[in-house]
């Protein structure tokens, strides 16, 4: 499963990098099934993801952003998101990703995941069971200490009061509007936490935004649980939306939540 997911994260790196300099990325197409605008980059993506599971006849039902849930007939589903953090991408900003895992129901099954920083081409995967790795070399989640803590915190148009306090309390915050690679950085130990709290529902974390990046996080020693502290289990479902925290360490949790 994770070199199918590495092929097709490496496919639409390919075809991302093949686009015209001039190619106009935030062109507007319609509503995706997510209930959010589709732009040009997120459809590339996606037809390119789709195109290789086709082609190639692999065994897995397809949840994406923009064409919602395409029966297959399989018993797994891959659960992509083909670009997170498009603003990102359309911006010129060097911080965005495909996130791809595998699974059948929830993220609690989920089996492998990958996530790919379309920019660098660093490539993180885990396994169910087998560890998390950054360029196939092992990474750790790191040990919080409270005076030197580094927390990447969601601040944009929904952000609640609590995200502003949460990056105050911090002793360094950022944020860098890619929740997929801002959760591996708490995996590979460059980072603390990640938090988010929309005040509209409708714009919390999508089950295909951290499918895969939980996944790594949780093989490299960290969890994600919503705001009430409970173990994150999002099903296969466009419609299920959760304000989260990712944590390397348990004591984090204890000091933010």
């Amino acid at each position: 499963m994770i070199e199918d997911l590495k092929l097709i994260a490496r496919k639409v790196r390919e075809t991302e990098r093949a686009l015209p300099h001039d190619y106009d990325r935030g062109q507007v197409l319609r509503q995706g099934a997510d209930g959010t605008p589709t732009l040009n980059i997120d459809q590339v993506a996606e037809d390119a993801i789709v195109d290789f599971v086709k082609q190639r006849k692999l065994p897995y039902n397809i949840l994406s952003e923009e064409a919602g849930f395409i029966d297959r007939k399989q018993k797994r589903t891959l659960v992509i998101d083909p670009i997170d953090g498009t603003q990102n991408s359309v911006a010129g900003v060097p911080f965005y990703s495909v996130s791809l895992a595998i699974g059948t129901k929830s993220m609690e099954d989920t089996q492998a995941g990958v996530v790919m920083n379309l920019v660098t081409g660093d490539t993180y995967h885990a396994e169910k069971g087998k560890g998390a790795f950054k360029n196939d070399q092992p990474i750790r989640a790191r040990p919080y200490h409270q005076y030197s803590s580094l927390i990447l915190v969601y601040i944009g148009k929904y952000a609640s009061i609590d995200d502003f306090n949460v990056a105050r309390d911090a002793v360094r915050s950022r944020a860098f509007g890619c929740a997929s690679l801002e959760m591996c950085l708490v995996a590979e130990g460059k980072a603390d936490g990640y938090y988010m709290n929309c005040e509209v529902r409708e714009r919390s974390v999508r089950v295909i935004d951290i499918a895969a990046s939980a996944l790594i996080l949780r093989e490299a020693g960290g969890d994600v649980v919503d705001l009430a502290g409970k173990r994150l289990d999002m099903r296969f479902d466009l419609e299920d939306r959760q304000n989260i925290l990712a944590y390397g360490d348990e004591k984090l949790k204890e000091a933010v939540l």
